[in-house]
């Protein structure tokens, strides 16, 4: 049985969750593994995203699910997975590794054993927008900030997020590339320009496309920036570049968004609730992490003027059950009924929850005032 907000119902939710990504599209990517130039595992990144990657591997005393066959390769994944681990030894995940548009990064290091890996990868948050995700079906554990876990079980209830990766069989032994792509099918080199063009408009500048050309409209945004940012007006794109819009774009999104801010002791788990408008239907979405003494964006962007926000959230104890103080439970919520599910979710609609094979959660209306950014205190 699974345990409350374990990940994986819904694929490739990020460590805001859903909605950092209101609403949610889901990325059109390829993933190709190829030959690299050294004995690593390498992710490349052909997107016009900057792209947070992490990888599972399995370690001890086993190799990675060995490949011993076409017909061990077209094996479930689970069967294969129970394979390796009868073998001893247990999956470790590991992230994050940040890769540029345009660029090459090594997440493993050194020979490796032929067999499964799994990946994941997301766009950073700097980026307006939904979130994209490259993601498969295999759960992992994984957290916010850098992390290396060992294990794949009971994530939530170690205090972990999840996400759902893909598996790759390795079948080169001394070195494999993972490429993330997106439909329009980047080169690297265009991929970079693209990247820049994307991480313009997240700064504030106007352009009319993002094509991965560099055309005098792109270098004069980038000349703009360049002036506006003090640094050297070159007009070129490079990773010196990348670096700093990323910066101005980080500096764009704290200025927008909803931020759930924790003041108690306990790990808090929270949803999200959007109200509708006149062409779709409410939405619900969870579960997002807000670790003790700290703030979690849950939304990002500017908070709609036209638009409803709900939140619901419970505190939990060091295995996952739902703290009691004063003998009340110790959750935030209200008078207004959405949808859950105890593993991560997207549900559209608020009505028939049970019929629908859905929990129901009273949340709360968040009261923004108007305004583009709001910080909810959980204390």
């Amino acid at each position: 049985m699974e345990s409350p907000r374990e990940g994986g119902a819904v694929k490739g939710y990020s460590k805001v969750l859903a909605l950092l990504t209101l609403p949610l599209l889901a990325a059109a990517v390829l993933l190709m593994g190829t030959a690299a130039a050294k004995a690593d595992y390498r992710f490349c990144n052909a997107t016009s995203y900057v792209l947070e990657g992490a990888i599972g591997v399995h370690i001890g005393d086993a190799s990675p699910a060995p490949v011993k066959s076409q017909s061990d390769d077209t094996a479930p994944a689970d069967a294969r997975e129970a394979a390796a681990l009868a073998g001893g030894g247990k999956w470790q995940s590991r992230g994050w590794t940040l890769i540029l548009p345009g660029d090459c990064q090594s997440v493993l290091s050194g020979s490796l054993a032929k067999g499964d890996y799994y990946v994941f990868a997301r766009s950073v948050d700097a980026h307006q927008g939904p979130t994209k995700y490259f993601s498969g079906n295999a759960r992992f554990c994984t957290l916010p900030e850098k992390f290396e876990i060992t294990g794949r079980e009971n994530c939530a209830m170690r205090g972990f997020d999840s996400h759902d990766f893909i598996r790759v069989a390795v079948k080169a032994a001394d070195e494999w590339t993972t490429t993330f792509r997106e439909p329009r099918d980047y080169s690297l080199s265009k991929a970079e320009i693209a990247g820049a063009q994307r991480l313009l408009k997240d700064n504030g500048l106007r352009l009319p496309r993002i094509d991965g050309y560099a055309a005098r409209n792109t270098q004069r945004a980038v000349e703009a920036f360049q002036r506006s940012a003090h640094i050297p007006t070159t007009g070129v794109i490079d990773r010196n570049l990348l670096e700093e819009l990323i910066k101005g774009a980080e500096k764009e999104q704290a200025k927008f968004g909803l931020n759930l801010c924790n003041k108690t002791s306990y790990l808090v788990w929270a949803a999200i609730g959007v109200g509708a408008s006149e062409d779709d239907d409410d939405l619900s979405s969870g579960w997002i992490r807000v670790p003790p003494g700290a703030c979690t964006k849950a939304i990002k962007d500017k908070l709609g003027a036209q638009k409803a926000y709900y939140v619901y959230a419970e505190a939990t104890d060091k295995i996952g059950t739902v703290v009691t103080r004063g003998g009340k439970r110790l959750t935030w919520g209200g008078k207004n009924a959405f949808c859950v599910k105890t593993t991560r979710f997207e549900i559209r609609g608020r009505d028939a929850c049970v019929a629908r094979g859905y929990d129901e959660r009273p949340f709360m209306l968040i009261d923004a005032g108007g305004k583009p950014l709001y910080n909810l205190p959980l204390q």
